[in-house]
């Protein structure tokens, strides 16, 4: 990195970064990273192509079908209770799930971010406030904000992703703030405030894109914390509403028939954890990708 000032001009920073190329060939000595980026891939593809893959609606119910097992004609992973084609639920499950767990995650960091580098960057009063509201709301645990909130404002999907991006902004907040803190103390950021660049120029010019790869770290860790959250929420009631399809609200509904026709259950579990494993394995790549000391 050089510093690069002229006489009443801002400084310049020139920081070396490594080309695309090189960003990709250290990703793909991570396996596991590969195959959560994979993950990721099929799953955002599944639900924007959604009406081009499920063969039924994910509403409409056929009383003659009801509870058909796996296999059978015309129904890979079987039938509901109420003879809804269970792959055709999966699929359509897949656009809620991942729009609560991006959006809620958006909505935090979205929030999160300015409060967090103002923190940082300013200390001071701004910042015990700002910690000493945060330290509060961590004393109480992720889930069960999330199921006060969501109870409070009553069970919706936009309810929902309100209620989880509020439970993660303490998180997000105090990552944003720690990499406001580092950066302040770094030559470049004291060089603009030594020759009188202006606080917006600094923290939207130098400190936010350079706080940028732990924030996309941090998001790719929320949205599947998200994604359980919401899944908590559907099972309990407080989530997505039947009969629009998510996979917390199939799981709530096969608890009953969990003994003789567990499949149900199984299909959206395992949409699940498939989904919250493949974002967990591509934060993790992404933290060794951008991690100086992986290099």
């Amino acid at each position: 990195m050089t510093i690069a000032t002229l006489p009443g001009a801002e400084p310049t920073i020139a920081l070396t970064q490594p080309s695309r190329q090189g960003w990709w060939r250290r990703f793909r000595r991570r396996p596991p990273a590969v195959i959560g980026l994979a993950g990721v891939v099929i799953v955002v593809l599944v639900a924007l192509l959604a009406p081009l893959l499920a063969h039924y609606s994910p509403t409409v119910s056929q009383f003659g079908q009801v509870l058909r097992a796996p296999l059978s004609p015309g129904h890979i992973l079987g039938t509901d209770e109420l003879g809804r084609d269970e792959l055709s639920r999966l699929i359509y499950g897949s656009q809620s799930t991942l729009e609560v767990g991006v959006l809620a995650t958006l909505l935090a960091m979205v929030v999160a971010i300015p409060i967090g580098i103002a923190s940082g960057y300013y200390r001071g009063p701004i910042d015990m406030v700002a910690m000493r509201i945060t330290d509060v709301v961590l004393a109480f645990p992720f889930l069960l904000i999330a199921v006060g909130l969501a109870a409070i404002f009553g069970p919706s999907l936009q309810n929902i992703i309100v209620a989880l991006g509020v439970a993660q902004l303490p998180g997000s907040i105090r990552i944003a703030r720690a990499e406001a803190m580092a950066l302040r103390e770094q030559d470049f950021v004291q060089a603009a405030i030594v020759t009188g660049v202006r606080d917006r120029v600094i923290l939207f010019r130098h400190l936010f894109p350079n706080m940028l790869s732990p924030l996309l770290v941090q998001a790719s860790v929320s949205i599947p914390a998200a994604i359980l959250g919401s899944a908590l929420l559907s099972y309990l009631g407080l989530g997505v509403q039947p009969p629009t399809p998510s996979w917390g609200n199939m799981l709530a509904s096969a608890q009953t028939y969990l003994y003789n026709d567990p499949w149900i259950a199984i299909f959206p579990g395992i949409a699940i954890f498939l989904t919250t494993l493949s974002f967990n394995l591509l934060g993790d790549g992404l933290r060794d990708l951008f991690d100086p000391s992986m290099r």
